[in-house]
């Protein structure tokens, strides 16, 4: 559980030191990638990542993400008109 945290926390700060690369690319006009790949040159020249992906750590941190950046984005006409579908291959599943 230990390692989980320390692998959760690992991540949650490299979110923020994207966002803040994000912030920094605004105000600099450069290409967002390439300050990324030189942020990141940076980062892995100081001291190695180790990092490894689990089940309960993509879950955590990966998924409700793009769960709420796709409802957000969400056409409600397209919605409707696929809930059957929707709803029969959901419900089977669910029970």
């Amino acid at each position: 559980m230990e390692r989980f945290l320390t692998t959760e926390t690992l991540i949650i700060e490299l979110l923020l030191v994207v966002a803040l690369v994000a912030i920094a690319v605004r105000r600099l006009r450069v290409p967002y990638t390439v300050a990324l790949v030189i942020v990141g040159l940076l980062l892995t020249t100081q001291q190695p990542l180790q990092l490894s992906l689990t089940p309960e750590l993509i879950l955590a941190l990966f998924v409700p993400p793009l769960v709420f950046e796709a409802a957000f984005h969400l056409n409600l006409r397209d919605l409707q008109r696929n809930l059957p579908g929707i709803l029969l291959l959901a419900v089977p599943g669910w029970c």
